[in-house]
């Protein structure tokens, strides 16, 4: 019987952080949840009424980091905090689930890679595509040269005007949607196509209330187009989400990104489906146009995290290295107007 890792959620203030205790929680073979630490009282007294909570410890976070044989942390904090908590996990020698994107300082995530590869941490980024079996079909596809030249990519991850509270907290970062959302699809990009030699980005505000809602940028490669587009007033919200590879022998097109979407983060039974078109066949697809269904989506995050509980226990090994990790956020921090892109 295999050994229930002990583990920690720091911080309930990320977007992700709900679903991901809430995905945990239905994990009891892999995962035992010794506890949950707030970033303040006011958090613990709003966050702590959610459901995903219910019956928990709540601990400080000093006794997140100093529990008798912990074997992982969840880092689930406000984005500005991600870093500097990670920063205290790595000093301790625990494995991280860190939530996305790693800050809005490059110099600050950096340290934190150096400081995991010195001390031999596990460090997996919470970038959910990673799971995502359409998507991770498409790379691997691009891998094996089924499009032949790749000469546009085009990614969406928009969704609709959500609360006024929401904006305002959003606009307190300068990155805007495309930081948020965006990061996602720059670790499909940088999985696909490796890093970039210009990118041009682009933020516009929608309304008057400060909020970088409208954010596109432009990756170039030698001779692929790449574009990230990101809007937080879409009409029909995460279906326009989307994923379209063009090449001179192939197209591969999934909209909406994900399919199911019922209660975060739960799925239906709608099977995930894409459409891939080939020029010429090859030794898994004949030419022609295919329907590809990739099954029922489970759980958004559960892919990730049963890889998390396998890396603990020495049955994977993390394919995201760590220099990935850099090259995904530079890009980030770029396609978000932090940063010039320098290759």
């Amino acid at each position: 019987m295999k050994k229930r890792l002990k583990i920690a959620q720091i911080g309930v203030r990320h977007e992700h952080a709900e679903g991901k205790m809430a995905t945990m929680r239905t994990m009891p073979e892999e995962f035992e949840i010794v506890g949950v630490c707030a970033e303040s009282p006011a958090d613990h007294e709003t966050f702590g009424r959610r459901a995903c909570y219910e019956g928990l410890r709540w601990m400080s976070q000093e006794e997140i980091l100093n529990y008798p044989g912990l074997d992982a942390v969840a880092v689930e904090t406000e984005m500005t905090e991600l870093v500097p908590t990670a920063m205290r996990c790595a000093e301790r020698g625990l494995p991280m689930h860190m939530d996305k994107p790693g800050g809005e300082n490059l110099e600050e995530f950096d340290k934190l890679l150096d400081l995991c590869r010195k001390n031999h941490v596990i460090l997996q980024m919470a970038y959910m595509f990673r799971g995502n079996p359409a998507i991770q079909f498409c790379i691997e596809a691009a891998r094996k040269g089924w499009f032949g030249q790749i000469f546009e990519v085009y990614t969406s991850m928009s969704r609709g005007r959500d609360s006024q509270p929401f904006r305002q907290w959003l606009s307190t970062y300068r990155g805007g949607g495309i930081f948020d959302f965006g990061s996602h699809l720059v670790d499909i990009l940088i999985s696909m196509l490796g890093a970039p030699d210009r990118i041009v980005s682009f933020q516009q505000q929608l309304d008057a209330d400060g909020l970088n809602d409208n954010g596109h940028a432009i990756l170039l490669y030698p001779k692929t187009i790449a574009t990230i587009q990101t809007a937080l007033q879409q009409a029909d919200g995460q279906r326009s989400r989307r994923l379209f590879v063009s090449g001179t022998n192939a197209t591969f097109e999934l909209c909406p990104l994900e399919q199911g979407y019922i209660a975060y983060p739960k799925f239906n039974d709608t099977p995930l489906s894409a459409r891939f078109f080939l020029k010429e066949g090859n030794e898994s697809f004949a030419a022609g146009e295919h329907m590809l269904t990739f099954g029922p989506m489970r759980d958004r995050y559960i892919d990730q995290l049963e890889d998390f509980a396998a890396y603990l226990r020495g049955e994977k090994q993390n394919p995201y290295t760590l220099e990935h990790e850099h090259l995904v956020q530079k890009t980030v921090l770029a396609v978000s107007g932090y940063t010039e892109w320098k290759k």
